[in-house]
């Protein structure tokens, strides 16, 4: 089991990230539905595999039998519960354990994959045919401005665990401008740097975690790489749907967890890209635009514009690629392309290793070419994905379809029986009720990346945020995918230069603010 001694965190989280080889077969029991290797970008609400796709049935109620009593039907519509064949097979067993936990529901689970649920589900609200609960992400904000989701604060007034147990993320994205139009995130992941040790220990690296703590040696190291060895020293998931990647490394510019992009009231909200007035600030956030790009322009594959993170596990264990900035907790991906692959740096033989991303120091400007950096120093942090994964309960349903929504939702933070199996086991991944975190440590020896990026939520604490979630514009996803990373994308695939790109980021989100933040 992992080591229970408290490292003196409020959370109590131990941070136990030793260096031994993590195979598979230490971590869990293979068995023949192991997870597939598509779809791990739906963590961040791009494109994956799995799925059927389909609205499924009618909801309603459902007429009993037993002695006059009448059961509900609950349409619950799911993404995450087709991420591979583990979780798929404990979704559907954990909708049953529900409805044998409350008696006068049942669950009509119905999927789809994160490239359809959203249309899927505007789909069915428009022929005015809902769900009564969806994992809605950053769309249910349009549903919540047309008045088309239930009242959730009246929901969680009456529990002792929401919404104060849920994590910082959870928290974050469930409330927009001061009322609950979500459950929350059923889990939280987070952004992370990874390695291949075996490419790193034959570039010099001795320790990864002091030799790699800063974008400069970081940068230096990826130069030796590039020149000494027939590997992509650095690969960046540049399509639009995964560069997520900047999000993350962004915030290592800064301290205290300050937002790289928009600050202040929603309704009247402040640009920090490109923006004149805040010179100290837009320097950080413009270069490390500027720094996204050049990386890829420097040591990444061609394919890099379009490239998403859910390629990179069987690059990287084939020798390919040496490293990305998209590392995630879920050791499943890893293990559907090689059962025995060897998590964790394993006297520099390790296949795959998750770190923190490198924090930035004031020699990595005129290191890389960038001015706008020189100078600046931050501290470790990333991205928490928290307002992909909200789920929503739907106004036009019954009132008994709404109240059976609702003991799901709780059902999917709160019971231990799907909690533990599902972000321990099956698609490794922080529980969305911040308690659950020490149960599943307690339960499950976790490998190496998944602990580690549970070492770095907590250590480097408010410098892990959600993105999008504090902002509290009606256009988030757009200004996330579109203006932001599409943006992005755009200058890594050469269609703008790297030093115009910040400024072209700037317009287009204040146009959308403009146009659509009223």
């Amino acid at each position: 089991m992992a080591s229970r001694e408290t490292d003196g965190n409020s959370s109590g989280v131990s941070l136990d990230t030793g260096d031994e080889e993590t195979t598979r077969r230490d971590f869990m029991k293979y068995t023949t539905g192991a997870a597939s290797a598509g779809a791990m970008g739906a963590l961040a609400g791009c494109g994956g595999n799995g799925g059927d796709g389909g609205d499924g049935g009618d909801g309603g109620d459902g007429g009993g039998d037993g002695g006059g009593s009448e059961t509900v039907t609950v349409d619950f519509l799911s993404a995450n519960a087709v991420e591979n064949g583990d979780i798929q097979s404990h979704y559907q067993s954990s909708m049953e354990d529900f409805a044998s936990k409350n008696g006068s529901y049942e669950v009509n689970l119905q999927t789809a994959s994160y490239g359809d649920i959203q249309q899927s589900l505007s789909s069915r609200v428009q022929s005015g045919n809902p769900p009564a609960l969806a994992e809605s992400g950053g769309l249910g904000l349009q549903f919540f401005r047309n008045d088309q989701l239930a009242d959730h604060a009246s929901f969680m007034e009456g529990t002792d665990t929401l919404p104060d147990d849920l994590t910082a993320a959870g928290q974050q994205v469930a409330e927009f401008r001061g009322d609950y139009w979500a459950m929350g995130a059923m889990r939280n992941t987070n952004s992370n740097l990874g390695i291949r040790p075996k490419t790193f220990s034959q570039a010099g690296v001795e320790n990864p975690e002091e030799d790699l703590a800063t974008w400069s040696q970081f940068y230096e190291t990826l130069q030796r790489i590039d020149e000494e060895q027939d590997i992509i020293a650095y690969e960046e998931t540049g399509v639009p749907g995964d560069l997520e990647s900047y999000w993350g490394y962004a915030r290592t510019a800064y301290t205290g967890g300050t937002d790289p992009w928009i600050r202040g009231e929603g309704g009247d909200p402040e640009v920090v890209i490109a923006n004149e007035d805040m010179e100290e600030d837009r320097q950080k956030t413009d270069g490390m635009i500027k720094a996204c790009v050049t990386l890829a322009n420097e040591f990444s594959s061609e394919e890099s514009a379009s490239r998403g993170d859910e390629d990179i596990p069987a690059l990287m264990l084939s020798g390919r690629v040496a490293s990305f900035n998209y590392a995630l907790a879920t050791a499943n991906r890893w293990y559907s392309v090689d059962e025995n692959a060897q998590i964790g740096w394993n006297d520099g033989e390790g296949d795959f290793m998750l770190l923190p991303h490198p924090q930035l120091d004031e020699d990595f400007g005129d290191a890389i070419g960038i001015d706008d950096l020189s100078g600046h120093s931050g501290e470790h942090g990333g991205h928490v994905w928290g307002l992909e994964q909200c789920h929503t309960i739907f106004s036009e349903v019954s009132d008994q379809q709404q109240e059976g929504a609702f003991a799901l939702g709780r059902y999917l933070l709160e019971d231990d029986d799907f909690v533990l199996p599902a972000w321990g086991e099956h698609y490794e991944a922080i529980p969305g009720l911040a308690p659950k975190l020490d149960a599943l440590r307690n339960e499950y020896d976790l490998p190496q990346n998944f602990e580690q990026s549970l070492a770095n939520q907590v250590e480097y604490g408010d410098q892990y945020s959600n993105t999008g979630g504090p902002w509290d514009v009606w256009p988030t996803d757009p200004i996330r995918w579109t203006d932001i990373n599409e943006t992005i994308s755009q200058a890594i695939a050469g269609q703008h230069g790297v030093d115009e790109t910040p400024s072209i980021v700037r317009d287009r989100v204040l146009t959308r603010l403009e146009e659509e933040n009223n």
